[in-house]
């Protein structure tokens, strides 16, 4: 009976040590990037796809399927989840950790708007490969175009600005030169209704856009209120790179937007922040089932100064956005962070909220954070849950149709087929 004792409790004592060893640390590339994932009911970035399974090899999606197919493919129980393509975000300015906070809230690719063209450059060979990362993919418009002291030379980055229309070409050529993807170019009307800092002349705005054409690159245009929006459309923008509230969108900017295919980043997050200021408190913030990082919350709380705007116009910028959807304006989702009332990854998700608000329908919402920003900008391989794609791949626990919020926890994260969450 001692004997049969002082067994047992050798075996306790060595269950209890294993017990006590930390649990191994989940590791993606030991999971691979090979698998089939279902059943789950898909949003490919368009529509709900007729499909039930993902099959996915060496991190490209390579076929869907209406039943599980016989395949040595590792499974992943899908249990009748959603799935929709990992979010694009439209409109950040991203350095340091950005990359990181973005697809760790399911944000898998980012278009910068201005930033350091060495960041850029040290990112750009990550988004042709597969490999594995912990960061979202970067595409971005490095060095802007903007006057002397105008938009974009407070932040400490050197910007060579435009001081004449002949100096446009020189510039455009200099940017392709550090990399930039596009040509992001800072404009505001002489006559604009509110301050802004020095500004580009039209002349020199459309000699910018025409030297970005004769280059093969697309011409976006900052922009804040209608003037200058008109303005840019007229000297042949391809999109826009922030919406108006000064006034609600007038039929002839829509019809002209319309005809020239010019699409819309509104970045509504940020005005929200100018006008409102109530979105995070009630979608975040309110929430105690979200573990929003401290650096986040800081940036989630601050606000701007010196923004005593109308009441109406918010109730502008809801007008001018459904306007532009009824239109048939492509919309894309950006958050333009980390401005005042926004934080990387999260802001994307309170944007695609405030898009709902505005009247868009549900799969306008999701594609503006899928598929149009990746068709707009051309960013090849994304966008999309189909053959041929990248397996950038969000699982979600309730549909996106119904919850919108379900975005703010996502169950699993792929990118590049393996899952960092």
């Amino acid at each position: 009976m001692k004997q049969k004792i002082a067994l047992l409790l050798s075996v306790v004592a060595v269950v209890s040590v294993f017990l006590l060893l930390p649990t191994p640390a989940h590791n993606p590339k030991a999971e691979g990037q090979s698998f089939i994932l279902g059943p789950v009911q898909i949003f490919d970035g368009e529509k709900v796809a007729d499909a039930s399974f993902i099959e996915v090899q060496d991190g490209m999606i390579v076929a869907l399927h209406n039943a599980q197919p016989e395949s040595d493919l590792a499974f992943i129980q899908g249990n009748h989840q959603w799935v929709m393509p990992g979010l694009i975000d439209a409109h950040v300015h991203a350095w340091g950790g950005a990359l990181e906070d973005n697809l760790a809230r399911g944000v898998t690719t980012v278009i910068d708007m201005f930033g350091d063209p060495r960041f850029l450059a040290q990112h750009k060979p990550k988004r042709s490969n597969r490999e594995f990362s912990n960061q979202a993919d970067l595409f971005g418009a490095g060095l802007l175009m903007t006057a002397p002291q105008g938009h974009g030379t407070q932040y400490g980055i050197q910007v060579s600005t435009l001081s004449h229309a002949d100096q446009a070409m020189s510039l455009i050529s200099e940017r392709i030169h550090t990399g930039s993807d596009f040509i992001k170019i800072v404009y505001t009307h002489k006559d604009a209704s509110y301050a802004h800092a020095p500004s580009i002349s039209k002349t020199e705005l459309e000699a910018s856009i025409q030297a970005a054409h004769a280059q093969n690159l697309m011409a976006v245009v900052h922009i804040s209120d209608a003037r200058s929006a008109m303005d840019a459309v007229q000297a042949g923008a391809d999109g826009l790179v922030h919406s108006f509230f000064d006034e609600v969108i007038s039929d002839e900017l829509l019809a002209l937007m319309k005809d020239s295919g010019v699409f819309i980043i509104p970045t509504m997050v940020v005005y929200e922040g100018m006008l409102r200021g109530s979105i995070n408190e009630r979608a975040l913030f309110s929430n105690n089932d979200l573990n929003i990082e401290r650096s986040a919350r800081a940036t989630l709380s601050r606000t701007f100064n010196n923004t005593e705007f109308p009441v109406h116009f918010y109730t502008n910028l809801l007008e001018t956005t459904q306007k532009l959807h009824s239109a048939g304006i492509p919309v894309l989702a950006g958050s333009d962070a980390p401005n005042p009332n926004t934080a990387h990854g999260w802001s994307l998700i309170i944007e695609l909220m405030l898009l709902e608000e505005a009247g868009l329908p549900a799969h306008a919402v999701l594609s503006a954070a899928t598929q149009q920003p990746a068709l707009a900008f051309n960013l090849p391989e994304r966008g999309m849950i189909a053959p041929g794609m990248r397996a950038d791949i969000l699982l979600l626990q309730n549909s996106p149709f119904e919850q919108l919020d379900t975005l703010l926890a996502p169950k699993g994260i792929w990118k590049n087929g393996y899952r960092v969450k």
